[in-house]
Formats: C-alpha cells, sequence, structure tokens
C-alpha cells in the first residue's frame, strides 16, 4: 500500500510539473524561428562551424544542425517532445547520418531538466548528467557520472543579470579545478537577444560567437 502511495504521488508530481519551452530555457526572447550561430578562432580569422537551431511555434527546439567551413554536414540532432510538450529525448547523428548519442531527459516539478541519461548506438548507458537550479530556473550545478555512476565531473555556473552564463568552473572528483569558462556579450537586438559572444578558456581568449536570428 505504501508503494502503491509513493507511485501514486510521483505520477501527479509527473503529471502536474510546469513545461518550459526551450526559448525560455534558453532566455531567447520573442517569436523565433531559427537562430545560426557562426563559431570562429580566438583572432576571428578563420570560421570553425555554423550551428543551425531551428523551433517550432511552441519555442521548442526542432533541430541542431552543424556544419563546417565547407558547408559539409558535421552532425545533427533530433528533438522529440510529448503532446505535453516535454522534451523526451535527443537523437544525434554523424555527418554521415550514422546514429550516434540518444539522450533523455527528467524533469522536476518546475519543469527544469534535472537529469540527462545519455546511450551510446547500443543502448548502453554511457553517462548521467545531475543538475540543480536556482530560483530563476538557471542551473548552478551538473554533476556528471560514467558509466559505473562514479561522478567524474562537477560543473558550477555563474549568470549576469539578464540570465546569460557568464562563467563555468569545472572541477574533477576531488574537487580539483580541472579549467575555467567565462563569456562575454556584445551587441544585442531589439529583443534584447545577444549577437556575438567571446569565450575564454582559463583567461585566454578561446573563440567567438556571432549569431543571426530570424
Amino acid at each position: 500500500m505504501k508503494l502503491l502511495t509513493l507511485l501514486l504521488v510521483t505520477i501527479s508530481l509527473c503529471c502536474n510539473a510546469q513545461v518550459i519551452n526551450d526559448l525560455a530555457r534558453q532566455k531567447l526572447k520573442g517569436r523565433i524561428k531559427t537562430v545560426t550561430e557562426f563559431e570562429y578562432g580566438a583572432d576571428k580569422n578563420s570560421l570553425v562551424s555554423r550551428n543551425v537551431y531551428k523551433y517550432d511555434g511552441n519555442g521548442n527546439q526542432v533541430d541542431i544542425y552543424s556544419y563546417a567551413p565547407d558547408n559539409s554536414l558535421l552532425s545533427k540532432s533530433i528533438f522529440n517532445y510529448n503532446d505535453s510538450g516535454k522534451l523526451v529525448d535527443i537523437k544525434r547523428f554523424k555527418g554521415d547520418g550514422t546514429f550516434n548519442v540518444r539522450t533523455t531527459c527528467k524533469y522536476d516539478a518546475k519543469g527544469n531538466q534535472v537529469e540527462e541519461d545519455n546511450y551510446d548506438a547500443s543502448g548502453t548507458l554511457f553517462m548521467k548528467a545531475v543538475s540543480m537550479f536556482n530560483g530563476n530556473g538557471n542551473r548552478r550545478v551538473c554533476d556528471r557520472f560514467n558509466e559505473f555512476g562514479i561522478l567524474f565531473l562537477k560543473s558550477n555556473f555563474k549568470y549576469d543579470d539578464k540570465g546569460y552564463e557568464i562563467e563555468e568552473k569545472q572541477y574533477d572528483s576531488h574537487h580539483g579545478l580541472k579549467f575555467q569558462t567565462t563569456y562575454e556579450y556584445d551587441d544585442y537586438d531589439a529583443n534584447g537577444n545577444w549577437l556575438k559572444r567571446t569565450t575564454y578558456k582559463n583567461d585566454k581568449p578561446a573563440s567567438i560567437t556571432e549569431r543571426a536570428i530570424e
């Protein structure tokens, strides 16, 4: 009887969980159809990749296509949702169309993605990511575990007053700092979406990302 009660409570929490669409989760404002990100090296002399993100009418991400500088396809990711608009899984493929990774998601009562389980092409779990969020829906901590359930990487995040991520610190399982990534944002569109971001690794410029938003 206790087990049945616990099961019913769990089902109730899942059914009553809020649904946050991807535009809100990614701090994108406006009725956006596509976002194209051009990633350059730190000196911006060379294009590294072009990533195209597509969204549906509900503000949920449909797919991501990544292209090399010569426009050859590097990878694609397909997003699948249930009837309630919650992301069920992401299927990731290599550039030649070979299935690579499947990611499934779990949520808390506020609609935050608190767990992501990653499976290889054979269906074997190889990484689990467990996240904690603050009251603004920003991820504070992400712990990553290997196939044996052993913690191998911990990330802590900071955000600016717009909700954009400005820092990620990654630690190993012994709490030793591995490296720090920071972001600076420049140029915004009329809706307040950033159009240029500079990424630093351990305080050294690493890449520049520019956005085109439709």
